[in-house]
């Protein structure tokens, strides 16, 4: 008897947390659904890639602005499609999950629906998209992630499903339509989750019972196939506690209390009607210091960073996306011991840089590249008894750390040694009551961000 409750007690604490806390199946009801917790994997990989690709990509080509989506099709080829290669890039880049979006913008689907024969598997470029990609992406051992975006009608939940049946997503992240409050800031209808009321116009979203019906089916199929999983939505769109929220191209200006993503576009449009998310030639790209930069802050403040970048049309990736990506690999090899794994500490940083809310409450407050950080800026992030202070740029000369004043958190002998961790070299410092003094004598600092891997007593 003592031999069987042992074995039972070893198999049960072998599975991941989440199955052990949720061994029922999930009601549709939003009080059974909080038991849902974000999975470990999520929040220790902070950074993940996937790729807005499809017939809006042609659209955006020169004299093909006002063709229908038929026409669109026929030129959508994707010649030069090569999964295994948009994995590896992802894998290079540092990402530790990948993707691309399923339906986004027509009707067209990205997988091999059993549902609809309007699909890539069937017509267009005649590729599964969804699988040729989970399927590279696995290979790697990187989680996979799906993106819904066109939500209308009923018939969006069996489509739903489907994806979740056939490619078994560790990530399903659904767009503004799925909950409507995101939107509802320029109709006027809620703010930050108060009901305000002041919009007219009809707001087509998706009803609060087929919500409860996909999520809850989405956490049952994880607790049958024994796996972690996450789904992701914008604003305010589902209560708390229930998935991960997420902002488009937004920055916040503060600690989260529950880890969040910003799904962040590459490429930096002009102007709102220029958009972006597809490939539009001559749009700029953020460039690899913007990118780490953005990734050292957005993970202190208890953030995902998940990057939109953009193919070409043939399926292949414009050779400055490829070097930024490559350059962040980099960086990340390097310094990536304060990225995954890692937690925020209880302030953010430190650093002239203010992060405005924005018109649309977060969202898109970074859609053209509004934040720019500078070497003055601090971010921290801990892993035991290591704080990482990560400098955004490089410093000119000795660098202090005022937060990490010894009137402050740090006193006095708490800290053992600092190393620059892109040289491993140790950094001689002065710590007092006017900050943390890093001192640049024999220091070989990075053009991009520089972390001080800081180990205390």
């Amino acid at each position: 008897m003592k031999k069987t409750v042992f074995i039972l007690m070893t198999i049960l604490l072998s599975l991941p947390s989440c199955l052990q806390a949720q061994e029922k199946n999930y009601e549709p009801a939003w009080n059974s659904l909080r038991n849902h917790h974000t999975p470990e994997w999520l929040v220790d990989a902070k950074f993940g890639i996937y790729c807005h690709w499809g017939i809006q990509t042609i659209s955006y080509e020169k004299g093909k602005e006002d063709w229908t989506d038929e026409q669109l099709l026929k030129q959508f080829k994707g010649e030069n499609f090569n999964a295994d290669e948009w994995a590896k890039l992802f894998e290079s880049a540092g990402a530790k999950f990948g993707g691309v979006i399923g339906w986004h913008g027509s009707d067209l689907k990205h997988w091999d629906s059993d549902i609809s024969d309007y699909n890539t598997a069937k017509v267009g470029p005649k590729i599964d998209i969804v699988g040729e990609v989970f399927k590279a992406v696995r290979k790697r051992n990187m989680k996979t992630l799906v993106s819904y975006h066109s939500i209308e009608g009923d018939e969006w939940i069996n489509f739903a499903k489907e994806g979740v049946n056939k490619y078994d997503p560790d990530i399903f992240w659904v767009d503004a339509s799925f909950g409507g409050t995101k939107g509802s800031h320029n109709k006027k209808v809620t703010r930050k989750s108060k009901f305000i009321g002041e919009g007219t116009l009809p707001s087509p979203v998706f009803e609060d019972k087929y919500q409860r019906e996909f999520i809850s089916y989405f956490f049952n199929k994880s607790l049958e196939r024994k796996k972690e999983v996450e789904f992701v939505y914008k604003s305010n769109d589902i209560p708390p506690s229930v998935g991960m929220r997420d902002l488009e191209n937004g920055i916040l200006t503060e600690t989260a209390y529950d880890v969040w993503m910003t799904d962040m576009d590459m490429t930096v449009p002009p102007d709102f009607p220029t958009h972006g998310w597809f490939y539009r030639e001559d749009i700029p790209l953020r460039s690899t210091n913007e990118l780490v930069d953005m990734l050292m802050d957005v993970i202190s403040k208890n953030g995902v960073l998940l990057l939109n970048i953009p193919p070409k049309s043939d399926g292949t990736f414009p050779a400055e996306v490829i070097k930024n990506l490559t350059q962040m690999g980099n960086w990340l090899e390097k310094n990536g011991e304060a990225v995954y794994n890692t937690a925020p500490w209880f302030i953010y940083g430190e650093g002239p840089t203010d992060i405005d809310e924005g018109n649309y409450t977060y969202h898109h407050n970074n859609h053209f590249a509004q934040v720019q950080y500078t070497k003055e800026d601090i971010r921290f992030t801990v892993n035991g008894n290591n704080l990482y202070a990560s400098c955004l740029g490089k410093p000119d000369g000795d660098l202090l750390i005022k937060s990490l004043n010894s009137s402050f958190k740090l006193r006095k002998g708490d800290i053992q040694k600092i190393v620059h961790l892109d040289t491993g070299k140790p950094v001689q410092f002065d710590h007092n009551e006017n900050g943390l003094l890093l001192k640049s004598k024999g220091m070989e600092v990075d053009e991009s961000a520089n972390v001080f891997k800081i180990t205390l007593k």
